[in-house]
């Protein structure tokens, strides 16, 4: 008997853990504008759990800061530099996204942002799509340069509005 209960405990964990399905991503597009900038990065990896469906439960997407691309050389060289996203310093933007709410208003991420070694919690819109074989997530946000001490305090933009869409393979 003991074996038996064993046996199945066994086979329901199996279960449970094979209820998630965890999915590199696979394209992905991050912009961001300013009245002073425009532009995007070209580098990001992450990761999207699901349960299996299109509706996520968890993200982990890092951005490489060093990958921004404004269409100008000079302006990326001053991204790049200690006065903006201190690359070298803080070679990475993170999304650690761990609770999912989806009612009948659509569905919103909560998690936590991380620009320029600060880390703040953050709730993202997200509007969730599929086709015959990817999920689509995409959301549109702001960003309060100040929140996470970016850039010069005075004569930019205070904000920064970003819009990124990530898919999944099903």
């Amino acid at each position: 008997m003991k074996t038996l209960f064993t046996t199945f405990a066994m086979l329901l964990l199996a279960g449970m853990i094979n209820a998630q399905d965890t999915s590199m991503v696979a394209t992905y597009k991050i912009a961001f504008f300013s009245k002073d900038a425009s532009g995007g990065f070209k580098k990001m990896k992450g990761k999207v759990i699901t349960n299996g469906d299109s509706i996520p439960t968890s993200f982990d997407l890092s951005i490489e800061t060093a990958s921004i691309n404004t269409g100008n050389g000079v302006q990326n060289k001053h991204a790049r530099s200690s006065e903006w996203f201190h690359s070298e310093k803080y070679p990475n933007i993170k999304f650690e996204g761990g609770e999912v709410i989806s009612n009948d208003l659509g569905v919103t991420v909560k998690g936590k942002l991380t620009i320029h070694g600060v880390t703040k919690e953050i709730k993202l819109p997200l509007r969730v799509s599929t086709n015959e074989t990817q999920y689509v997530y995409k959301t549109k946000f702001t960003v309060n340069r100040a929140d996470y001490e970016l850039g010069p305090k005075s004569k930019v933009s205070p904000s920064i509005k970003i819009i990124a869409a990530l898919t999944i393979d099903k």
